[in-house]
């Protein structure tokens, strides 16, 4: 799964990757410790090319749960996620995410040392006047495998376009492509979704508290 990540890159870093519009609000600001349940920042194309940055609710209500993930092996078939999926794909801008040992908790982080894009789509509530997004997660690679057995579906630069575009069917095709992810332990003040801080994002001995 994905449930918490890091975005701590500059707006010129975001803007100097892919061509958005430069009509943020509220303004970009480095994230430590995103959650769900927060805003955040999505990227898409309109249908005339355009790339479009816009402030979006991660997870959608269901039967009480506040859902964050789709499968990607399956997020076509299910009827949530069905019109988001050929209609209303976007990215996620990110820098790392974390996921938790499963037997002792402790939480570790996987970053490439730069930005990447997390795949996702956006639901519309029943009225179509807010959004929300989730992410697709994908089966664990080998460096992650030992920590948890879902991953967030991350996307090549080459790919992104092919994700995005709304002229083409090119999006059904997309594989998972492996990189070389940096993990290491970090310190369990990451539990708390309200501490948000550049220590989060730091190595720490695995049984520490920083």
């Amino acid at each position: 799964m994905c449930g918490r990540f890091s975005a701590t890159f500059t707006w010129k870093d975001l803007t100097n990757r892919w061509p958005i519009e430069q009509d943020l609000t509220p303004p970009w600001i480095p994230r430590f410790n995103v959650a769900p349940g927060q805003n955040v920042l999505t990227i898409g194309q309109r249908m005339n090319g355009q790339w479009k940055a816009a402030w979006v609710h991660w997870g959608v209500s269901v039967h009480h749960s506040l859902l964050i993930n789709a499968r990607r092996e399956s997020v076509q078939n299910k009827p949530l996620f069905r019109e988001g999926y050929h209609h209303q794909r976007v990215i996620v801008p990110a820098d790392g995410f974390y996921e938790w040992e499963r037997s002792t908790r402790q939480p570790f982080r996987f970053t490439l040392d730069t930005l990447f894009a997390i795949a996702g789509i956006l639901i519309a509530s029943p009225a179509r006047d807010f959004w929300y997004v989730v992410l697709l997660t994908t089966q664990a690679d080998g460096v992650i495998q030992p920590i948890h057995d879902r991953m967030p579906w991350v996307l090549t630069d080459e790919q992104v376009p092919l994700w995005l575009g709304r002229q083409s069917h090119a999006y059904q095709s997309l594989t998972v492509v492996s990189k070389s992810w940096h993990v290491y332990p970090v310190s369990k003040k990451i539990n708390n979704a309200q501490n948000d801080s550049p220590d989060l994002i730091l190595p720490c001995p695995v049984d520490g508290h920083l």
